[in-house]
């Protein structure tokens, strides 16, 4: 069995900040890294999409910030969405018809590595697209989704809290490497 998990990687904004605008919901936030902050959210950990999309959306809003949210579904499919104040800008599936029985196999769908490079300050925009047009099918491409996840979070020069975590991981003991209970905020 792969890797499940949800969360949100926001750019220039600050731990407390994120915690306040999440007042009312269960989520762990991380200090910053590289100008970044990861948000875990215990709904989210059910990956339905539409929670997803509207927790980013509200905290890129409110924050007015770029928010990432990154899904992880049995290390098969990486789906990621970019919002910018509020506003989807950009979206990725690693499988697209991953759960359409009838769907062909094809290569990965959508994903601008422009505009994840602009919203997070990374000027590594070639590195970035090779990471995602890489489709399980070629010699080099990626056997699980958190590998993928990986790679982009260091073109992006981001915090990898993210990579392979999940708000249950918290609830579990299992901490990111270079992160302890003392760093992280919860809210309620």
């Amino acid at each position: 069995m792969g890797n499940f998990y949800v969360n949100y990687t926001l750019r220039g904004v600050t731990q407390d900040a994120v915690a306040k605008t999440l007042g009312g919901r269960t989520c762990i936030v991380t200090p910053p890294v590289n100008d970044t902050v990861v948000v875990f959210d215990e709904d989210s950990d059910n990956q339905d999409q539409q929670v997803i999309s509207s927790l980013a959306t509200e905290l890129s809003r409110k924050l007015r910030c770029p928010v990432l949210a990154v899904l992880n579904h049995d290390d098969d499919i990486l789906w990621y969405q970019l919002y910018e104040n509020g506003k989807l800008q950009d979206e990725y599936d690693s499988s697209p018809g991953y759960f359409d029985p009838s769907a062909k196999p094809s290569g990965p769908a959508g994903g601008d590595a422009a505009k994840l490079c602009a919203a997070f300050g990374s000027g590594k925009t070639d590195e970035v697209e090779r990471v995602l047009r890489k489709s399980v099918f070629d010699e080099d491409g990626y056997t699980f989704a958190f590998e993928r996840h990986d790679d982009l979070v260091s073109a992006l020069d981001i915090s990898a809290f993210g990579v392979g975590t999940a708000y249950a991981s918290f609830e579990n003991d299992e901490f990111p490497e270079g992160l302890s209970a003392d760093d992280i905020v919860h809210t309620a």
